[in-house]
């Protein structure tokens, strides 16, 4: 049972749900990130581990609004920052 993916947006501060990010670069195909699901509930301490090109920094450029995600979700306080950036 994936729990992030069941539950409701309001259930965590950062949720993060199958997010993922394919970049193409001449015309091929390349995933940065594949599916990646996790939340944090307030009060929490959260770190993102990884080895180097595993896709740490796109997650966060993601949440951060400076690219788009591919496919998935990502909401910080309700706010949808996969769809709802300026």
């Amino acid at each position: 049972m994936d729990t992030v993916a069941n539950s409701n947006i309001k259930d965590y501060v950062v949720r993060v749900n199958n997010i993922r990010k394919v970049y193409k670069v001449n015309g091929v195909y390349n995933e940065a990130v594949d599916r990646v699901s996790f939340g944090i509930k307030f009060g929490e301490c959260f770190t993102l581990l990884g080895v180097n090109g595993a896709g740490k920094t796109t997650i966060f450029k993601m949440l951060s609004g400076d690219i788009h995600a591919t496919e998935g979700s990502a909401h910080i306080n309700g706010y949808d920052v996969t769809t709802d950036m300026a």
